[in-house]
């Protein structure tokens, strides 16, 4: 039998495990990691696109979400310094608007595949000029 002393405690305890108020802009990622993140994505992509097209040539098959799953826990904790050297190394991107160009090309080309699976028409404004931080938490958690 449940006595009030105990229901009282219970609800107290409920209570207390409310979550804990956070203002909004501390809850934010600082623009330094949004740029850090934004160069992972692409470096994803171009890695994913390049081993993709290779697997293809020998008749392989390529597993993309294995692929970005792994390579976002290889490279979760590296470097912005060091993912642009790997940009600058392996895909001739020179800087951050290089970089930039590339996300918007990328996201072009993913809207256009998605237009194209949905049946809309593909001429639709394209608004490839977009910024990164308007929906990098988006692509971050997709799975493409």
């Amino acid at each position: 039998m449940v006595t009030a002393t105990a229901t009282r405690k219970a609800a107290k305890n409920t209570a207390r495990k409310e979550p804990k108020h956070t203002p909004a802009l501390q809850r934010v990622i600082p623009y330094q990691e949004k740029v850090r993140l934004m160069v992972i994505e692409v470096l994803r992509e171009e890695s994913g696109r390049e081993l993709a097209a290779s697997a293809r040539f020998t008749g392989q098959e390529f597993d993309w979400e294995q692929h970005n799953a792994q390579f976002r826990k290889d490279y979760a904790e590296t470097l912005l310094r060091d993912l642009l050297t790997y940009a600058r190394k392996l895909y001739g991107l020179q800087n951050l608007d290089e970089v930039r160009d590339r996300r918007a090309a990328h996201k072009a080309t993913r809207t256009g595949r998605l237009n194209a699976l949905n049946g809309l028409s593909t001429t639709d404004d394209l608004d490839t000029d977009e910024e990164f931080e308007v929906d990098l938490e988006e692509d971050i958690n997709l799975d493409d």
